[in-house]
């Protein structure tokens, strides 16, 4: 399994990946909440990512495939395509 190096992005409030295409993904605190509940902190959230990063990373590039996320262009996973990776 590939290894992503996750960061905690205080000044967005998000986690922050490479996702594959030259750019970096970003998902928002409260798309996690979204999926996790309300009531979610910078670790669980940290966690919640390592514990399924191969999910995070396949819906990373399903967007990049899906031509969402061009060549070196950021960009934002939301939970609904969160959800989509993890099942």
């Amino acid at each position: 399994m590939e290894e992503l190096h996750l960061i905690w992005r205080e000044d967005i409030d998000a986690l922050q990946f490479a996702a594959g295409n030259g750019g970096q993904c970003f998902i928002h605190r409260l798309a996690l909440r979204t999926l996790l509940g309300p009531k979610l902190s910078p670790d669980e959230c940290l966690t919640f990512a390592k514990q399924n990063a191969a999910a995070l990373l396949g819906a990373a590039r399903q967007k990049i495939e899906a031509s969402e996320a061009p060549a070196h262009w950021n960009f934002h996973l939301d939970s609904r395509q969160i959800r989509r990776g993890l099942s």
